[in-house]
């Protein structure tokens, strides 16, 4: 088993603000509440935009009117209008035309002076040139509209619906929701506060008023494995997590990710190691990623975790102490019936916490000392107070 310390680290950790600065004018969560994807968290004022939204639906309804009109033509009735009009100008040329006529003639004769003359003429050649245009207006409205008007009003429509929805999504910009589930760490602002973001979200783990919200999301576990241990770690490999918080108690995770690169610290290596809490289908997960309960853990908590490199089950195990070394050999003290303890040679295997593994020499249910009486041992060398002797025990959970 490889031992490492870390600590509990949110995987996705934002800072949440607004895209355009604001002044909160409400705020929905408070710190340690925990959000769902999408979910409001506060409200920037909109007051602003609230005219330029009216004004852009009026400009959008207007240009889709006039495109509808563009599309149907002109109706029965403007037809009609049009041709009774053209009607009656011809019928009033008629009379016009024969005044000019009788003038032309008495002009002619001397008996009408010219400036009678020209009045009726510049009459009769206003009548030719409004029949003209009435009629190249009942032309145009009997065709309808060119297919080049429809598309410049299509366009129109086009432009002015962009326009509303540039406005509207400012709107709902207004609504700062969450970008994923995950637990309000920390609050930065409250209502009144004027906001002016320098980004819409940041992995920093302070902020100014550039922020409202720090969130963070599902937790992991960031472990620092020396350089002489990581050769043992792989993905997917168990690890059991010993949270400072929680003496005693066992968090369950697997290895997500090595990194690649490695941390130096005044001269020694290590590599991160990431991991996984948990089932993440589990409900049990639930607790031991923020839920309340007692096996709840936060961001920030410091670990101890063990990597399980190998599993010896039925394994013999003795506490460390009790081993010694006598003329080159390992081995441990027996108690012995009216003599000296009695020393017994042992072949050990891997050390795990304060319990080594042995694999011959010993039988399980034996007594070996750890200490003697007056602290000394027989060979005269000091060994650290306990109880006078312990039994060895045998099977348990095993050598990892």
């Amino acid at each position: 088993m490889v031992s490492a310390s870390g600590s509990i680290r949110p995987i996705t950790p934002v800072n949440v603000s607004p895209k355009q600065p604001g002044r909160i004018i409400s705020i929905a969560v408070d710190q340690g509440d925990r959000v769902t994807a999408g979910q409001p968290l506060a409200r920037m004022d909109d007051s602003n935009l609230r005219g330029i939204y009216l004004s852009a639906m009026g400009k959008l309804s207007a240009a889709a009117a006039n495109l509808r009109k563009l599309q149907l033509g002109n109706r029965p009735q403007e037809i009609r209008q049009a041709r009774e009009n053209l009607n009656q100008a011809q019928a009033e040329i008629i009379a016009v035309r024969s005044t000019y006529l009788g003038n032309l003639s008495l002009y002619q004769a001397g008996a009408l002076g010219r400036v009678a003359f020209d009045g009726s003429r510049s009459q009769y050649l206003a009548s030719q040139e409004r029949i003209k245009a009435l009629q190249a207006q009942l032309d145009l409205v009997v065709a309808g509209f060119r297919r080049e008007d429809i598309e410049v009003a299509r366009a129109q429509v086009l432009q002015a619906r962009g326009d509303l929805q540039t406005i509207q999504a400012q709107l709902d910009d207004t609504v700062i929701r969450a970008p994923f589930a995950g637990v309000i760490t920390q609050k930065y602002a409250d209502v009144g506060a004027f906001v002016t973001p320098t980004t819409s979200a940041s992995a920093t783990s302070s902020a100014t008023s550039s922020s409202i919200f720090a969130l963070a999301g599902q937790l992991e576990g960031l472990a620092n494995v020396s350089e002489t241990d990581i050769g043992s770690i792989y993905p997917g490999q168990p690890v059991e997590l010993q949270v400072d918080a929680y003496p005693g108690r066992i968090f369950h995770g697997k290895v997500r990710l090595i990194a690649p690169d490695s941390v130096v610290v005044q001269n020694v290596t290590s590599f991160q190691v990431r991991i996984t809490l948990g089932d993440q289908a589990s409900p049990t997960n639930q607790a031991i990623l923020g839920d309340q309960g007692r096996g709840k853990l936060i961001s920030g908590m410091n670990f101890t975790a063990s990597f399980v490199v190998g599993r010896h089950l039925n394994s013999l195990l003795i506490p460390t102490p009790a081993i010694v070394t006598r003329q080159g050999g390992l081995g441990v003290y027996l108690p012995a019936a009216g003599a000296s303890p009695r020393f017994q040679p042992v072949r050990v295997g891997a050390t795990v916490g304060t319990k080594t593994e042995v694999l011959a020499g010993l039988s399980a249910g034996q007594k070996v000392f750890i200490t003697f009486p007056g602290q000394r041992s027989p060979n005269d060398k000091p060994v650290r107070a306990s109880s006078p002797f312990q039994p060895s025990p045998g099977g348990g959970r095993g050598i990892r």
